[in-house]
């Protein structure tokens, strides 16, 4: 029998007067106390107390003996933790089978009392909070060595069954169905494949407040109701108890990460079950919303139970199920280590701005800070940054974090991969071959090999070495105030970075976009004749540094077709690019046609984790790598390709390039509307979520440097990050992460409409 479609037990409470005191000897009052499935009572008996519990005729007999002895071994392992003892018949049976009014039969059993009261959720504080966690765990600790074949049986409040649920869908009121579907949906697509992967057990399943019993100091004296146990991912057991805990209080979404540090206290939660607890607390609201709409179409009533789960599932995606993971992560860490709880160690203590500015100086000289006042951050999540003084500021200019701030997606998968192994690329491993031919699906059929480094000015290091190698040739070229790394070969290539030196005698600039393409014959022509030949010429797709100018496929095109016909190789900088940043295509040059001989990626390739790649035909890499025996130590290395494939899948999944494009092209719309009443814009472009805006002063129509900047100040003072760009540093770069949303282009342009107007 299905246990969800059973009624509960229809009882003669007389009979069951009379069975109590003929099996068991006890005499006295029954009063009723709550039950779902069952029926449950009070006993007072002059003997003391007791409960009374006549179960669903759905249970049989192995059910109760799941319970029975989970509560045995709780006693017998964990005697602290306050767990009923079943009270034997006389003739020493743990419980006995009655017959109801409506001559179905149920199994009842009676248990020792437990003194308390559930406790008020609204009453629970930080500390009570942690305490509740703490007993979780606590319980699902001592349950580690407990197995029973019972276990095993299906029950629809299994978070880990839930799509299974999913044919329920038609019962859920239709205004209801689109927010359980989308859980549904990303559950079987994101959540169910990593459950696979977690540590499960025999779990409670069930530490509602309506199965805690607390004293009046609201200290844990009872844990009751067995009924549904289950062998799942430890982590489930965590989600229901804060789902129920938290539901329908004003602000729970808040406090979930106190119940978390509590159990972590106990239970050091693994990086990938802590970032699952929200998907999973959304799919403990999803089941509930499912069961009672199933339960009432099937049987005309169940309990009311779902407005409130439905309530908090709305709530949960308004946030955004991502957003939340992430909050939670870094809170519970946060309270973990206000509180000592976290093992990973003791963590910096924080310093007032003032001191860590000056002890930053001491130890890491005068590197550049953004910003006059800098800025002082100590968590990020999605597109926003959290400063020390609690300030949240909008991220409209970093582009290593593609996906956000702190995405779970990436969370999950490097921690997941450094617990279990994390080594370099020279032994047989899975993830570089999967990174590997994930990379080479999306470029044309041309690219057969794949070069795993650590960051951008690697690749792009690489990609010159490889090129010198193939070609002979020592020129190369770049565009007149190009970005391309930091190491000696690639900063000669990257004249956004020379200051007052020269210009490097093997190198040779050329005007980008809409300048025409002739200046790149006119180059090779140079190194030609200096003997220096063609090398390689580097492009960034869409010229970031020269002052966002992409896209410019005629351009770049012909730019290739030069370097092609001196013998030189065209190398796709998509390390700025790439990932999705166009909206059209993964990368720049596949969207325009370009044909490239070599492909660099970087920055947001592992969403903050260092990881980057040269691709290109085994024509160019094989020769090069026999030949010097190339070999990176970290590139390649297994959690780096966890997170790039992460973000690679993650990029699919959301659709995140079509989002750029479209957010993108609202956003560069909502600029150029401002801009047409602001004689300080002289220009608007954009290509995705990549858009440059040119400030000039309106009396001269110069570029107007000093302006720029006041405009990128204030911004942050109005909450919102951007940069400047371009040769004279009067660009405005607008350049966020690409899961930027259209309510984050409302408060970008609002920010910006102000700024320009009032200079700052």
């Amino acid at each position: 029998m299905d246990p969800l479609s059973v009624p509960a037990p229809a009882l003669d409470l007389d009979a069951l007067r009379s069975d109590l005191a003929a099996s068991w000897g006890l005499e006295g009052r029954l009063t009723a106390v709550h039950g779902e499935r069952d029926r449950n009572f009070r006993l007072d008996t002059i003997q003391g107390r007791y409960l009374v519990k006549v179960h669903n005729p759905a249970d049989a007999e192995a059910v109760l003996d799941l319970q029975h002895s989970a509560m045995q071994h709780l006693r017998a392992v964990a005697p602290d933790l306050p767990v009923p003892g079943v009270v034997p018949t006389r003739d020493r049976k743990p419980w006995l089978g009655l017959t109801g009014r409506d001559g179905r039969q149920s199994l009842a059993w009676v248990m020792t009392w437990l003194d308390g009261h559930h406790p008020d959720p609204a009453r629970l504080a930080s500390p009570e909070l942690q305490q509740y966690g703490r007993t979780v765990a606590r319980v699902g600790q001592a349950l580690r060595g407990f197995v029973h074949a019972a276990a095993a049986r299906p029950i629809a409040w299994d978070i880990r069954r839930l799509p299974q649920l999913r044919p329920w869908l038609a019962a859920v009121d239709v205004d209801r169905r689109a927010a359980v579907e989308a859980v549904l949906d990303r559950f079987e697509h994101r959540v169910a494949p990593q459950l696979r992967t977690l540590r499960a057990q025999v779990v409670h399943n069930d530490l509602a407040p309506t199965n805690v019993l607390v004293d009046d100091a609201l200290q844990p004296t009872g844990i009751t109701d067995f009924g549904d146990m289950t062998h799942t991912a430890l982590a489930c057991d965590l989600a229901v108890a804060a789902a129920d805990l938290l539901s329908g209080r004003e602000g729970g979404l808040e406090l979930a990460p106190d119940v978390l540090a509590g159990y972590h206290a106990v239970t050091r939660l693994e990086p990938v079950e802590l970032a699952l607890v929200a998907d999973l607390m959304a799919g403990r609201y999803a089941a509930t919303v499912l069961i009672t709409a199933w339960r009432t179409r099937e049987h005309g009533w169940a309990p009311e139970i779902d407005t409130e789960a439905y309530r908090q599932l709305e709530e949960m995606l308004g946030v955004g199920l991502d957003t939340l993971a992430a909050t939670f992560v870094r809170a519970t860490h946060a309270r973990s280590a206000e509180r000592g709880y976290d093992a990973a160690g003791p963590t910096p203590r924080p310093r007032p701005t003032d001191e860590l500015l000056a002890a930053r100086t001491r130890s890491l000289g005068a590197l550049e800070l953004s910003y006059a006042r800098p800025l002082h951050l100590v968590a990020g999540s999605g597109v926003f940054l959290q400063a020390a003084d609690g300030r949240r500021y909008l991220d409209a200019y970093n582009n290593v974090p593609v996906l956000g701030h702190a995405h779970p997606a990436v969370v999950a998968a490097v921690s997941a991969q450094v617990a279990r192994l994390n080594t370099n690329s020279r032994y047989l491993q899975e993830a570089p071959v999967a990174l590997a031919e994930r990379l080479l699906a999306t470029l044309p059929d041309r690219f057969d090999r794949v070069l795993l480094v650590s960051s951008g000015s690697e690749a792009n290091d690489l990609a010159w070495r490889i090129a010198r190698h193939a070609t002979g040739a020592t020129g190369g070229i770049a565009t007149a105030w190009a970005y391309h790394g930091v190491t000696e070969a690639t900063a000669a290539l990257s004249p956004e970075s020379w200051g007052a030196a020269a210009r490097p005698g093997h190198v040779r600039l050329v005007a980008p976009p809409p300048r025409s393409a002739a200046e790149v014959d006119e180059a090779v022509a140079e190194l030609q004749a200096a003997g220096h030949g063609v090398a390689a010429m580097l492009v960034d797709g869409v010229f970031t540094s020269d002052g966002i100018l992409g896209p410019a496929h005629g351009w770049t095109q012909a730019a290739a077709a030069a370097v092609h016909s001196a013998g030189g190789l065209y190398v796709a900088d998509e390390v700025q690019a790439g990932h999705g940043r166009t909206g059209d295509h993964l990368w720049s040059f596949v969207s325009g046609g370009v044909p490239a001989d070599l492909v660099t990626m970087g920055k947001p390739m592992g969403n903050g984790y260092p990881v980057a790649a040269v691709v290109g035909p085994a024509e160019l890499v094989d020769p090069f790598v026999q030949a010097t025996d190339y070999f990176s130590t970290f590139g390649g290395g297994t959690a780096a390709c966890a997170a790039a494939l992460a973000v690679l899948r993650t990029i699919a999944e959301e659709r995140i390039v079509e989002r750029a494009g479209d957010v993108g092209a609202r956003l560069a719309g909502a600029v150029r509307e401002l801009a047409d009443s602001r004689d300080a814009v002289a220009g608007v472009r954009g290509w995705g979520l990549a858009v440059g805006i040119d400030i000039v002063d309106p009396g001269t129509g110069r570029p107007d440097p000093g302006h720029a900047r006041q405009i990128v100040e204030g911004m942050r003072d109005r909450g919102v990050l951007i940069g400047r760009t371009a040769h004279h540093g009067a660009t405005l770069k607008l350049r966020p992460p690409l899961v930027f949303g259209d309510e984050h282009v409302a408060l970008l342009t609002d920010a910006l409409a102000a700024c320009i107007t009032t200079g700052g």
